[in-house]
């Protein structure tokens, strides 16, 4: 139980709750039920009103408990999380639900379908700064001494890919990679990683699926066919640049509403809010995800502990790769991987693990008023 529990009382609820994450998190949540509304007509179930839900179960169930919870809790089972993780994975792959030739989602007695690679994004993560905590610091490190944590990242990477889910895939690997850089490598070490990483594209091209290597072609190459394979991300496209300055306004985005955007409630939601809100919506939005990811920041700098400095920097790479990769889809600057823009594409399991995310970044942050490291 002392794991459970801080072992000082807080210096105040009120000065020690981290009010600029509430409030930077539910800013955006907002602009992305908003944006929701917006399409309503053009949807076949009113999601607005099931994402607030979501957002309200993400709170209460998710968001809440990670914050109470000391942090170093899942230091201590960051092992059990993991293999949990990877255990759903297997059990996606033989039981899950399949849809439109991809099996990634859990049918819970028909409430929620649940996607297990939401989660195991974060199991990562945990597992990681337990792998880094757990050893003495260096920042020379080899890639002999990586290869166990190599090998636990390929896992879970490789049973998501199977999905298949190449988005999620590639995610994993670069919210690791980003906690290793952080760590440190020897650049020897580096530079024979990223010859090796080359050297194995044209495998890692030879079993991709055929939609797959086709989302990748369409975006290399500018087709004469307007109607070509990448015709959906064209529309996306015009309907950033319809949005002008200040944009169509509300409910206005007439590439989505004539139905030419595809997902504008998921993969496609900013070209939505593009259209309506123009560049100044965009630069807004853009803005609130910068604050966010500086503040998350913050808080890994202000962590007490090695666990907590390296759980804050692992969520904010998942931050920072969904926007970035989002982002670049819709303006057709990336292929189409299927990741979402967080707290603004609609989805119960995106929604839940970040609020798990938001969670825990409030734990690092609270708990730093309540122990020292060595407590």
């Amino acid at each position: 139980m002392k794991l459970l529990l801080s072992t000082k009382p807080l210096k105040s609820f009120a000065a020690s709750f981290d009010w600029v994450l509430l409030v930077l998190v539910l800013g955006i949540a907002t602009i992305g039920i908003f944006n929701l509304t917006s399409i309503a007509n053009i949807l076949t179930k009113p999601l607005h009103n099931t994402q607030l839900l979501w957002l309200v179960l993400g709170i209460v169930f998710f968001a809440v408990p990670c914050a109470t919870i000391d942090y170093r809790f899942y230091d201590r089972f960051a092992t059990v999380i993991y293999v949990a993780g990877n255990a759903l994975l297997l059990i996606v792959l033989f039981f899950g639900t399949d849809f439109n030739g991809a099996r990634r989602w859990l049918n819970l007695f028909g409430f929620f379908h649940f996607q297990p690679s939401e989660l195991m994004k974060i199991g990562v993560v945990i597992f990681t700064a337990k792998f880094f905590a757990s050893r003495e610091h260096s920042q020379n490190y080899t890639i002999r001494a990586l290869i166990p944590l190599f090998a636990a990242v390929a896992l879970p990477m490789f049973l998501i890919f199977l999905e298949p889910d190449l988005g999620t895939a590639l995610l994993i690997g670069l919210v690791a990679a980003v906690m290793i850089l952080f760590e440190g490598m020897k650049k020897k070490s580096l530079a024979i990683l990223i010859c090796c990483m080359v050297a194995l594209a044209p495998l890692a091209w030879s079993v991709m699926q055929d939609y797959q290597r086709t989302r990748v072609l369409a975006f290399l190459q500018i087709e004469d066919d307007p109607y070509g394979s990448d015709w959906q991300v064209k529309n996306s496209v015009i309907a950033v640049g319809a949005g002008g300055l200040t944009g169509r306004g509300y409910g206005q985005s007439t590439q989505v509403q004539k139905g030419f955007v595809p997902e504008p409630e998921n993969d496609f939601a900013l070209a939505n809010w593009a259209e309506e809100h123009g560049f100044a919506g965009v630069a807004g939005l853009l803005f609130l995800y910068f604050a966010l990811l500086l503040w998350s920041l913050r808080i890994a700098k202000s962590a007490r502990d090695r666990f907590g400095m390296l759980l804050a920097v692992g969520i904010s790479a998942i931050i920072f790769w969904q926007v970035l990769v989002n982002t670049a889809m819709v303006v057709r600057w990336a292929p189409v991987v299927g990741i979402t823009l967080p707290l603004i594409s609609y989805g119960g399991s995106s929604m839940m693990s970040m609020m798990i995310c938001v969670g825990i970044l409030m734990n690092v942050s609270m708990r730093r008023f309540t122990y020292k490291p060595n407590a």
